[in-house]
C-alpha cells in the first residue's frame, strides 16, 4: 500500500489525511493516530477466555499467561493498542535502505536502545516510518495484548498491515482472535497445550526467547494464574 491509498482509506473512515500527493506531515499522524483511537470498547471476560482455551484445547491459564507477559495485561493505552515497534524488522523489511538516513527506526541489528520507554516515543517511531514505507511501517510493530507483529497480518486474517492495525486497535476480542488465527497458524497450540514454554516462546517470539527468559516469565505468569484454581 502506499501513501495516496493509506490516504484514500482515511478518508473513507471519516479522517482527513494530508492532501494528494503532498508530503507526509501533521494531518496523516493525526488522522492515522485517530483512526486507531477507537477502542477499548469490548473488555475480555473469563467466558472469552473460556471459550478461546476450548477452541486450541489448552488451559485457560495458559492464554492468561501470554497475554500477562505480552501486553503487561495493558492491551491499550490512552485509547490505542500498545505497540512496540521494531527497528531492526524495519530496516529488513526495507531492505536496509533507511538505516543510514533514519537510524532511530532503521536498524540492521537488534538494539535495546532504540526502544523508548513509554508510548508516545513508540507511536512517534511507527508514524515516521510509516511516513517512509506505510506497509513496512505498519508490519514493524507488534499489537495490543498479544503483541502480535504486523508482518504476521495475513494469517491472522487481515488483508495488509495497516488493515491489520485497524483491526488491534478496535477491541480486546479482536485482539484474542488474532491471536487464536496466529497461534493455529504457527502450530503453536500444542506447545501450549503441554505447556512447554521453551517451544511456544520460540515459536512465539523468535530464538532470542532467551536473552529476555520470555519462557520463564510464561511459566511464572501461568503457574500465578493457575494457582487461585488449585487452591
Amino acid at each position: 500500500m502506499d501513501m495516496t491509498t493509506l490516504r484514500r482509506r482515511l478518508m473513507a473512515l471519516g479522517y482527513q489525511p494530508g492532501a494528494a500527493g503532498a508530503p507526509f506531515g501533521a494531518a496523516d499522524r493525526e488522522a492515522i493516530l485517530s483512526a486507531l483511537t477507537d477502542g477499548p470498547d469490548y473488555i475480555l471476560s473469563d467466558h472469552d477466555i473460556e471459550d478461546a482455551a476450548d477452541q486450541l484445547k489448552v488451559e485457560e491459564a495458559a492464554i492468561w499467561a501470554v497475554w500477562d507477559v505480552e501486553g503487561s495485561a495493558a492491551p491499550f493505552i490512552d485509547g490505542r493498542p500498545t505497540i512496540l515497534f521494531e527497528p531492526h524488522r524495519f530496516s529488513r523489511a526495507t531492505a536496509h535502505r533507511f538505516d543510514a538516513s533514519h537510524p532511530k527506526i532503521s536498524s540492521r541489528t537488534w538494539n535495546r536502545a532504540l526502544y523508548p520507554g513509554k508510548q508516545a516515543g513508540r507511536w512517534q517511531q511507527l508514524l515516521e516510518a510509516v511516513s517512509l514505507d506505510v506497509d513496512a511501517g505498519f508490519a514493524s510493530a507488534s499489537y495490543g495484548g498479544f503483541q502480535i507483529l504486523g508482518e504476521n497480518y495475513a494469517v491472522c486474517g487481515a488483508i495488509s498491515p495497516w488493515a491489520f492495525a485497524r483491526q488491534q486497535a478496535q477491541t480486546e476480542a479482536d485482539q484474542l482472535a488474532a491471536f487464536l488465527r496466529f497461534v493455529e497458524a504457527k502450530g503453536l497450540a500444542a506447545a501450549l497445550r503441554r505447556q512447554d514454554w521453551a517451544a511456544f516462546a520460540r515459536g512465539y517470539n523468535g530464538t532470542a526467547y532467551r536473552e529476555n527468559r520470555y519462557d520463564e516469565r510464561l511459566a511464572a505468569a501461568f503457574a500465578k494464574r493457575r494457582a487461585p484454581r488449585a487452591a
